[in-house]
């Protein structure tokens, strides 16, 4: 090679700061995908699910939540029951749908508003509405810079990848619920937070939830420390994680 040859141009907000690793395995939809065929839910439940991409791929049964849906898939696929509802997280769970209809997931997926506060409020409801042989997930748990870990919401604006202070949730989980298992995943590309064990009865984290904003609120990953984070959760492939002894 000339030394004189240009190397790749790097697109903005994807270059990789030096404490942190590229997250380029197996893509998560299709660690989703894997999941799913082995679980074999009979329903699945999505937070965030704006243009589609990722519900359009599940043969299960379905619910979809999402404040302002913009579907570009084609989510009409073989699922028997799909559900949609255009509202927030928050207003979904407290309409007690799922408990009313006696309808109990047993695979879900948080993609929400990447807000610390919002994803943890969303694994709560999540996990107190789901069977305790479920998993549940976790996207942009795993950032590669620290411009795309932001609160400030005019980041999205600008286009580029955003992943929020999100991998709070996995600190939380970690400190605050050691009963439940919970790995990273290398998965492009900004990770997948895998938990099982759950316990539906558990108010462990809603009882503690003032204390836990308190503490973490604020707290940039800088603070908390790249690699004391990475150390808690060490990137595994989701080739050599034990999926399949789910649950």
């Amino acid at each position: 090679m000339s030394l004189f040859a240009r190397k790749p141009k790097i697109k903005p907000g994807y270059h990789i700061d030096p404490e942190f690793q590229p997250h380029n395995g197996t893509h998560y939809i299709e660690v989703m995908d894997r999941l799913e065929a082995h679980l074999k839910p009979r329903l699945y439940l999505e937070i965030g699910s704006r243009s589609g991409t990722s519900v359009a791929r599940r043969s299960c049964s379905f619910i979809a939540v999402d404040p302002e849906f913009r579907i570009t898939a084609d989510v009409f696929n073989t699922s028997e029951h799909m559900l949609f509802f255009q509202q927030t997280s928050d207003d979904f769970f407290a309409s007690r749908f799922l408990q009313n209809a006696g309808l109990v997931p047993d695979l879900a997926f948080i993609d929400g508003m990447h807000l610390f506060e919002f994803a943890l409020r969303d694994f709560i409801n999540c996990e107190a509405s789901m069977r305790p042989d479920g998993v549940i997930c976790l996207h942009d748990v795993a950032p590669f810079n620290h411009d795309m870990i932001t609160r400030d919401l005019a980041y999205l604006g600008r286009s580029l990848p955003w992943t929020g202070d999100v991998w709070k949730v996995m600190a939380v989980l970690k400190e605050y619920r050691p009963d439940l298992a919970v790995e990273l995943l290398n998965a492009a590309s900004t990770g997948l937070g895998v938990v099982s064990g759950l316990d539906p009865e558990s108010r462990v984290l809603g009882d503690r939830m003032d204390e836990i904003l308190e503490r973490f609120g604020d707290r940039s990953l800088a603070d908390f420390g790249v690699e004391r984070y990475f150390d808690l959760f060490p990137l595994k492939r989701p080739e050599d994680l034990n999926l399949w002894t789910f649950p």
